[in-house]
């Protein structure tokens, strides 16, 4: 008796010539759909804007703490204390601006100015604070390291499918349009 089949008898089950499967599906992506996403343009206004916002702030404390500093006939010390404590208070708020803005309101003011919000990837919800933060503090820490900062920002630029930056990745959030074309 022979061990090979004839051509008119099937294989074994799990035996013979190997048979073409098509590669399964691409797993479903949840996350908005292509016309929520905020535009770069629209992007790149708002982080100027911020910027602004943020200079604005600088030059408003820079200006106070001089003015008390030189109509205050005060010692040294307490000059220097003074701007101390302006500073810092300064630091310390555009430290928070952008966490707390986008956990509270859901973008910063250049974002709302713009028609943006940030949101998380897969629900829309908005970001908690940690997740806020996370996203900031990435950014914040990619700027120290030479051509990474760029890149962050320049990476939405490519990336599919969401056109989420390096930091909208560590923090599984995504940039949306608040206002929807034709509105």
């Amino acid at each position: 008796m022979s061990t090979h089949p004839s051509p008119q008898q099937q294989p074994p089950h799990g035996f013979g010539p190997p048979m073409y499967l098509p590669p399964p599906p691409p797993p479903a992506v949840e996350g908005p759909p292509p016309q929520m996403l905020g535009n770069q343009g629209a992007r790149l206004a708002a982080r100027f804007l911020d910027g602004v916002f943020m200079l604005l702030a600088w030059l408003l404390v820079a200006g106070v703490v001089t003015v008390l500093q030189n109509v205050l006939e005060a010692p040294e010390r307490v000059e220097v204390l003074i701007g101390f404590v302006g500073y810092g208070l300064l630091g310390l708020a555009l430290l928070c601006y952008e966490p707390v803005m986008i956990w509270e309101r859901g973008a910063t003011l250049g974002k709302r100015i713009c028609g943006l919000r940030v949101a998380r990837v897969g629900d829309g919800e908005d970001l908690s604070f940690g997740r806020a933060w996370l996203r900031w503090f990435t950014s914040f820490l990619m700027g120290f390291v030479p051509f990474l900062g760029l890149l962050d920002g320049l990476w939405c630029l490519w990336d599919k499918p969401f056109q989420q930056c390096l930091h909208d990745k560590a923090a599984d959030s995504v940039v949306l349009t608040t206002k929807l074309a034709g509105e």
